[in-house]
């Protein structure tokens, strides 16, 4: 059997003859066109499915009871149980056979459509269709084969005319797809086994516009749009047109700070070909950030009186798990508001995940590791040393008998934002349950701040700084501060222990994290992103630092060749001058030489002394 016949088959361990004789669902309907050896709930052969707190939020504002809810194609257990929470009528159509049957015993309150979407009955309207999925897993191989504008077509169709749509589209211009590396893509997924004409085709929307355009053709208008971040299945991050290309929005500073960990997130320890915060920080400063978002979030009305559709600005929220909060600006005044809340509390490695984040309300200032980034390039040493004094006397502000509570205790340059007040803290994740050491908090954040200007490339005023902890004292030592080995192993703790409860790194990952960081050297690549370009400069600066040993190893050689060959020439002068009777006059000629010069100086300087005796007593 070759390798893809097999993989068509159902997962390994599964019970055969269990599944002939389980009894048979009564909330499963086929509609035809059902694909009977297939399944796009393997991770390790399909894409991942939709899921986020933000997505369930937006989801939950149109579904409740009395309501019909078609969920178009696969989706996350979490997403579907959502929906079904508020009491709305729930049909989830699925195009692989296997997953509908799984999917109808495990959620017996929703109906469950196995088959294609060209299949779905024309005259069933539902008042909310969600496709956070997007349109490509909604074709059959068994059957007709539709387009991904014919698709958007059919969801549009489906929806009631005071109906809502709600359809995550991908960006194939996406920053996501930029950076992809990954070889074999298309005989590893399922998805990509057969053929699609996504890169021919032109009535594919290729944008935000010709998505919108789209729709309105169908008798549908967008009310509201986001680009989606960082990737359209788990989008932690959704931007809203008020803000999409706004340079000037007060909001700028904190969507580039979210962008970022979102980023480093969803991309860490994922080969790339290079860092997508990188790109994704370029596009923010043209203001083309939807231009490269990985996908459109449309929130789109039928003709009739749908519900009226709430735009937001910022939203921000958890991958996994419940969180999901709004920023807002109203004026000269940012907000911050909790939409979900965590569903209780949560602590991890001495640390506890922070329910209600505040944000400075300025509108006027700037991340302080981006100005440090900038400072430290045009090598302005004098206002980074006023910058670093500033945030210095600010955190030691912040302490008490030297010691740090709160969030402040575990953020880094990049979670302070300097306003004309001074510098506040930016939305954080996590905070200790106890307290932490002044120092230990300080050094963490410049140690992470000198593992980014040293892994990243980055120009700076010290390229020859042999590694982290040595950048970090030279740092600190603008302002004063000294550190200690034990000092910077205690910050190096602590910045594990974060990363473990963010990521959930498990005991041998940790003990390889530390290692990894302490060794942050100028040849060392990313330590967040795996990224081939980073990859390849760390590899150049190497290189580089190798030349420069070997050119001085050469130029010491040389040293030492030309000081032999003085010695060697002294040498045989000497031994000249003792083993010949040529070389022995000239050794006794040259001693009787210096004898002689010898016993005359002395006897000038002798007649010199009498005579002017002499004169001295003829004076008297």
């Amino acid at each position: 059997m070759s390798e893809r016949s097999a993989a068509l088959l159902p997962n390994e361990g599964t019970d055969f003859a269990a599944a002939l004789s389980a009894p048979p669902v009564n909330n499963l309907r086929r509609i035809g066109g059902e694909m009977f050896a297939w399944s796009d709930r393997d991770p390790q052969r399909s894409q991942p499915l939709p899921r986020g707190a933000v997505l369930r939020h937006l989801l939950r504002q149109y579904a409740g009871p009395g309501r019909t809810v078609l969920v178009a194609g696969p989706h996350s257990e979490e997403v579907v149980a959502a929906l079904a929470d508020t009491g709305a009528s729930v049909s989830w159509l699925l195009r692989s056979l296997i997953d509908a049957e799984e999917a109808a015993r495990g959620n017996s309150r929703i109906t469950v459509l196995a088959g294609a979407a060209v299949k779905l009955d024309a005259a069933e309207k539902f008042d909310l269709v969600v496709a956070a999925d997007g349109v490509d897993r909604l074709n059959s191989a068994e059957g007709e084969q539709m387009s991904a504008a014919q698709l958007v077509d059919r969801l549009a169709e489906a929806v009631q005319p005071d109906g809502v749509l709600l359809l995550m589209h991908d960006n194939r211009l996406g920053v996501h797809h930029t950076v992809r590396l990954e070889p074999g893509a298309r005989e590893r997924l399922d998805s990509d086994w057969y053929n699609t004409d996504d890169e021919t085709d032109t009535q594919r929307p290729a944008s935000q516009e010709q998505l919108t355009a789209r729709l309105a053709q169908s008798g549908l208008t967008v009310a509201a749009a986001y680009a989606a971040f960082p990737e359209p299945a788990a989008p932690t991050v959704l931007v809203g047109e008020g803000l999409l290309g706004e340079v000037a929005s007060p909001l700028r500073p904190r969507l580039g700070t979210a962008l970022s960990q979102a980023f480093a997130g969803a991309f860490r320890g994922r080969p790339v070909l290079s860092d997508p915060r990188r790109l994704v920080n370029r596009a923010l400063r043209a203001g083309a950030e939807g231009t490269v978002a990985p996908a459109w979030l449309v929130i789109a009305r039928g003709p009739g009186a749908a519900p009226a559709v709430e735009g937001h600005e910022l939203l921000i929220g958890d991958a996994r798990g419940t969180f999901a909060y709004e920023v807002t600006s109203a004026g000269d005044q940012v907000r911050t508001t909790v939409l979900e809340p965590l569903e209780g509390p949560i602590e991890r490695e001495g640390l506890r995940r922070i329910s209600e984040p505040t944000a400075p309300g300025a509108d006027v200032g700037y991340v302080l590791e981006e100005r440090l980034e900038h400072l430290a390039a045009t090598s302005d040493l004098r206002r980074m040393r006023v910058e670093l004094a500033q945030y210095d006397a600010w955190l030691r502000s912040q302490a008490q008998d030297g010691l740090l509570t709160g969030p402040v205790a575990v953020a880094g340059l990049a979670d302070v934002f300097v306003t004309e007040d001074g510098p506040a803290l930016l939305p954080t994740n996590w905070e200790p349950v106890e307290s932490v050491a002044l120092e230990t908090a300080e050094i963490r954040a410049v140690w992470s701040f000198a593992v980014q200007l040293i892994t990243s490339g980055q120009p700076h005023p010290w390229p020859i700084t042999s590694n982290a902890v040595d950048l970090t004292a030279t740092i600190l030592g603008m302002v004063g501060q000294g550190i200690a080995a034990d000092s910077v192993r205690a910050a190096v703790e602590l910045h594990v222990r974060l990363e473990t409860a963010e990521y959930g790194l498990s005991l041998s990952d940790q003990h390889d994290r530390r290692l990894q960081l302490l060794a942050v050297s100028p040849g060392s690549a990313s330590v967040d992103v795996a990224g081939f370009r980073e990859l390849t400069e760390a590899l150049w600066r190497q290189r580089y630092e190798a030349s420069h040993l070997l050119a001085m190893m050469d130029w010491t050689e040389q040293i030492i060749k030309s000081r032999d060959l003085q010695v060697s020439k002294m040498d045989w002068e000497v031994q000249f001058y003792k083993k010949t009777w040529a070389g022995r006059f000239l050794w006794i000629s040259r001693s009787a030489y210096r004898v002689i010069m010898r016993d005359g100086r002395k006897f000038m300087r002798g007649r010199r002394a009498r005579k002017a005796e002499a004169q001295s007593n003829a004076v008297r």
